[in-house]
C-alpha cells in the first residue's frame, strides 16, 4: 500500500518514515490534493503485515504539530493521502484511533490524493546521507529521539543503531 503524508517539512517526514519497519520507498516532494495546492511530502509503501496503518497514523501524528493550526498550517497542513477512494475511510479510521491518544483536538485529516511530484534524487533521504548537517541535527534528530522512545518497535535496527550512537555520543562529550 502507498500513502503520502504532510504535516512538518518534507525532509523531517522522510527521515521518520525511512526509519520504520515495512516502510520503503520513501521519496520527499510535494503532494496535490483535490484543492490543487502543492504542499512538502513524503510518499512511501508499506508493507500491512509489518507495520499497520494505525501504526502509520500514531507515527506521523507523533512527529509534527499535529493538534496546532500554527501560521504555517498552509504550506505544512496535516493530513494523510491515501492513494485509492477505498483507502480513504481506513485512513480516516486510523487517524481517529491515533487522535484518541491526544488531549488536545487533532487537526490531522484524510485528504484525496491527485498526484505526487518528487524532489531531485540529489536531495532524497537528505538526512540518513548527511546526519551531522545543522537541519538535521537540530529538527530531524530530536523527531526520530521521539520515534525511537514512544515506537521502538517499529525501528529498523540500522536506524535504533544509529540512535543508540548518536545519544551515546552526546551523552560522553
Amino acid at each position: 500500500m502507498y500513502i503520502a503524508v504532510s504535516g512538518t517539512c518534507y525532509w523531517c517526514m522522510e527521515a521518520v518514515f525511512n526509519a520504520l519497519n515495512g516502510v520503503s520507498n520513501v521519496e520527499q516532494g510535494f503532494v496535490k490534493s483535490h484543492d490543487g495546492k502543492y504542499v512538502e511530502a513524503a510518499f512511501f509503501a508499506f508493507d500491512e503485515k509489518t507495520i499497520s496503518l494505525e501504526d502509520i497514523a500514531r507515527v506521523h501524528l507523533s512527529t509534527h504539530s499535529c493538534t496546532s493550526n500554527h501560521s504555517a498550517r498552509e504550506r505544512y497542513p496535516s493530513a494523510m493521502y491515501p492513494l485509492g477512494g477505498d483507502q480513504h475511510a481506513a485512513v480516516t479510521n486510523a487517524i481517529a484511533l491515533a487522535a484518541s491518544d491526544y488531549d488536545a483536538p487533532v487537526i490531522t485529516t484524510a485528504k484525496p490524493f491527485v498526484a505526487f511530484y518528487p524532489n531531485p534524487s540529489a536531495v532524497q533521504n537528505y538526512f540518513w546521507r548527511q546526519p551531522d548537517k545543522p537541519f538535521c541535527a537540530s529538527k530531524i534528530l530530536p523527531k526520530l529521539k521521539v520515534l525511537a522512545v514512544t515506537f521502538p518497535r517499529l525501528i529498523k535496527p540500522s536506524a535504533v543503531r544509529y540512535l543508540r550512537e548518536t545519544i551515546l555520543e552526546a551523552q560522553y562529550a
